[in-house]
């Protein structure tokens, strides 16, 4: 996301205000509680329906954004996102509530608030609380991570990376099981109530045999039969569950063999940290009579230090001292002299004044003609603002009719298609000729009406686009004569101030003169600090410290300091020695278990290696003899016709027993499925760890790099602990971020909410993670010191190639001048804020 265009009306201190942003570092500039960091609270309101002063228990009603004596307030916002243009526009009245619309690419695609925000949330891969994390960071929120405790930082990330899809995907997975459980309750009663009622099958054949005497012939071929099929379903059954085993054996196989591949490389990839780990313990035998030197030489620097600083001090005071003698003569000269040109300027300013009322009476004059100018131009804009709210309630109006059009015209092409006699495809019944004329004459009809209301329409929003252009006009020409009111409102405050400037002039004339007298006796008085002058120097030679000296100490030290770094890195490679042991060991008996349950598994995979063909054979067989069960059953059925009451109930049951096997075989799949949806369950639940354990890497790498320049190689690294617990590295040591200094800490805390921002925009480009290239920082440098501020913004300049947009949000004026684009936010006298543009960006 790229933010664009904002444009906003009655918005909490905006009357009206409008700004359009570049891909570039942009400042708002303006005074605390001016308005600044509402222009991007109206920018989360408008995405989501809530701005960040709504969060919290204490937060503000969506009404409360409103404008004070207002009853209705929007915000339009234009970004782009991929090769997308987006624009999102929201409006609240106090009476009638929300109203929201999407425009993808021009095209509208949601026209509800629910929609708009359920498009937007799954198009940027962020809901409001995940976007306002990664993209807003304010002072008051520099330790939203640190500040969290163990459980509360994951869940945090979790959300900043949408790993919270995994927890819906797991409540899924748990409840696909839960049903697929209720499923199996429900066939499991079935069979054991299709069981008890085939328990007097026995019964009623018994009772029917003494019916069949002239089918009892048929009766013992039928058993025969019946007794050879039940032996066959029965072999089958066992070694379906034999073959079931050898497949199950097969796949257990191909997951082992592939273990047993990744533990081997797992193993040589440890030997190899151990090789390095002994190589780096060579090296820093072979560097440490170099490291002790350093060591002497980095001592002696700092005894030299302590006798620079009073060097330093009284030097500076000897510079200073000079300099405040010389410049105390100059200025003495310089403020006499002054004095009198003052005088003389005030003497001739007096008599220019005197000819200022004539001015003054003119430039009320008119003023009193343009004085209704300003609530005439108000009167326009509200007209404007009425008709553009009209003209995109006609462009919804005209879509769903050209909808409508569309859908009557495919409907009539399919009815003339499908002829006479054929199925109406509304009523079912065959289509006679006067069916269909009336059919077709009812599109039509209803066609002509659409085309009509879509002719409205148009001629509607073309005139609206006349009132349009109108009310354009006489805004521009109001527009200036505001100007020239304004223009004359200034001119009207010089010419009164003018009146009173004669008085003041005469007293201004008298303390020129005083200040004449009084600067003559101070250049008698310049005397004292020469001698101070003198002493100075004298000191300075007892110091006896070279200059050139230290330089070159210091010079050496800073030459030699690569050594110290090295045997850093080499200490902190030969400290994970224990734990690579410790791993190849606990890999090799892993490998060992592992090749041991392979051997068994192969064993009993040979022995069962007949299966397939015997289950091959015994599939043939019981085909067979299920066919001749059937031939010999129809024959059996012809012939006990009399005794058909009984002969049904026995079928009925005979059915029974097919519909117990189905059954069985459904609660066989039924399990089946519950332990697939375990293993998705349980697969879900892991994904979120295994991801975060991948982004810690670049999370610590981002942040360290930017923390390494900001304090200048102070704080080169940072780590972070598996819950996301930060320590920095300081002079050989890591230390908990508790350790720091205020200050420090806010800048800590910055560069590595910058760091995840900035691994959320490496990422954005892949499915499912937030897309956003667009950076906020709200009043993030008043901890910092001068030079820290230097360093931060050559930092962020640094991120250009990562964010398209960073908005820096400040009170600090000082930061302008290094940005490439400025707005000023002011607060008018009447409350309300205003935006302008003070700094444009060159190409």
């Amino acid at each position: 996301m790229i933010l664009k265009y904002v444009h906003l009306f009655n918005f909490k201190k905006y009357r009206k205000a409008s700004i359009t942003l570049n891909e570039s570092m942009i400042g708002i500039f303006g005074n605390n509680g001016a308005g600044k960091s509402s222009l991007f609270e109206a920018v989360t309101w408008c995405l989501y329906g809530i701005a960040q002063s709504m969060e919290g228990k204490e937060g503000v009603k969506q009404q409360d954004l409103i404008r004070d004596g207002e009853d209705e307030m929007g915000v339009e916002v234009e970004f782009l996102l991929g090769n997308h243009t987006y624009k999102v526009a929201r409006y609240l009245n106090a009476k009638r509530g929300t109203k929201s619309r999407l425009w993808i690419d021009g095209k509208i695609q949601a026209v509800k608030s629910r929609e708009v925000i359920s498009r937007v949330e799954q198009d940027m891969g962020l809901n409001a609380k995940g976007f306002i994390s990664s993209s807003f960071i304010r002072q008051k929120e520099l330790d939203l991570i640190t500040s969290q405790i163990a459980s509360e930082r994951k869940k945090l990330i979790n959300r900043l990376f949408n790993l919270r899809v995994y927890e819906k995907f797991e409540e899924m997975a748990r409840n696909k099981k839960k049903e697929k459980e209720n499923e199996l309750q429900i066939v499991q009663l079935q069979i054991k109530e299709k069981g008890k009622e085939l328990e007097h099958l026995p019964e009623l054949e018994s009772a029917l045999q003494d019916l069949e005497k002239v089918v009892s012939q048929l009766q013992r071929e039928y058993d025969a039969v019946k007794n050879e099929s039940e032996t066959v379903k029965n072999e089958y059954e066992t070694l379906e569950k034999e073959y079931e085993k050898y497949q199950s054996l097969q796949s257990k196989i191909k997951v082992m063999e592939k273990e047993i591949e990744n533990t081997e490389n797992g193993l040589k990839e440890r030997k190899r940290d151990l090789k390095e780990i002994e190589e780096a313990s060579s090296r820093k035998e072979l560097l440490k009579p170099d490291y002790d030197r350093f060591l002497d030489l980095k001592e002696n620097l700092s005894s030299m230090d302590r006798l620079k600083l009073d060097y330093d001090k009284k030097t500076n005071q000897l510079q200073q001292l000079q300099t405040e003698i010389t410049l105390t003569v100059k200025n003495l000269k310089e403020r006499i002299t002054e004095c009198k040109e003052e005088v003389k300027n005030l003497e001739k300013e007096e008599e220019t004044l005197k000819e200022s009322r004539v001015i003054l009476r003119d430039i009320r004059e008119k003023i009193s003609i343009l004085e209704n100018v300003p609530l005439l131009k108000e009167e326009e804009i509200q007209k404007l603002d009425k008709i553009r709210e009209k003209d995109a309630e006609v462009m919804a109006e005209r879509a769903k009719y050209e909808s409508r059009i569309s859908d009557l015209k495919d409907e009539l092409k399919e009815i003339q298609s499908i002829g006479i006699g054929a199925p109406c495809p509304k009523c079912k019944r065959p289509l006679k000729k006067e069916h269909l004329d009336e059919l077709v004459a009812k599109y039509e009809t209803d066609t002509a009406v659409h085309e009509k209301a879509l002719e409205k329409c148009d001629f509607r929003q073309k005139h609206l686009t006349e009132m349009k252009n109108e009310l354009d006009s006489n805004l521009m020409k109001l527009k200036k004569e505001e100007n020239d009111l304004n223009n004359l409102k200034k001119e009207e405050q010089k010419y009164i101030k003018s009146e009173m400037r004669i008085e003041e002039i005469q007293k201004r004339k008298e303390d020129a003169v005083a200040k004449i007298r009084e600067s003559e006796r101070k250049r008698e008085l310049i005397g004292e600090k020469e001698k101070d002058v003198e002493r100075l120097k004298v000191e300075i030679k007892t110091l006896e410290f070279d200059p050139f000296e230290y330089e070159k100490v210091r010079e050496e030290v800073k030459k030699k300091g690569e050594i110290e770094r090295e045997m850093i890195k080499l200490d902190e490679r030969i400290s994970k020695k224990e734990s690579v042991m410790i791993s190849i060991k606990k890999t090799e008996e892993v490998l060992l278990n592992q090749k041991a349950e392979y051997s068994n598994l192969k064993s009993d995979f040979e022995d069962m290696s007949e299966i397939p063909e015997k289950f091959s054979d015994i599939k043939k067989k019981r085909h067979s003899i299920v066919e001749k069960e059937l031939e010999i059953s129809r024959e059996y059925t012809e012939k006990k016709t009399q005794h058909h009451e009984r002969i049904k109930e026995v079928e009925r049951l005979h059915s029974v027993e097919k519909d117990l096997k189905t059954m069985r075989r459904t609660q066989k799949i039924l399990e089946d499925i519950i332990v697939v949806f375990a293993v998705l369950q349980d697969a879900f639940k892991k994904i979120p760890i295994q991801i975060q354990s991948r982004l810690r890497p670049k999370i610590r790498k981002e942040t360290s790099e930017l923390l390494n320049e900001v304090t200048e190689g102070k704080y080169p690294f940072i780590d972070l602990g598996e819950d996301y617990s930060v320590t920095v590295y300081y002079e050989g040591n890591y230390y908990p971020i508790s350790r720091f200094s205020g200050g420090e800490k806010d800048l800590i805390n910055l560069c590595l909410r910058v760091g995840i921002s900035r691994v959320l925009v490496s990422l954005s480009s892949q499915k499912s993670f937030a897309r956003v290239q667009s950076l906020f920082l709200d009043e993030c440098f008043g901890s910092f010191d001068i030079e820290r501020r230097k360093n931060l913004l050559a930092a962020l300049n640094q991120l250009r190639k990562y964010f398209a947009q960073i908005v820096l949000i400040t009170h600090i004026e000082e930061i302008k001048e290094a940005l490439p684009e400025a707005f000023l936010v002011e607060e008018l006298e009447d409350g309300s804020s205003l935006v302008k543009k003070v700094k444009e960006q060159q190409n």
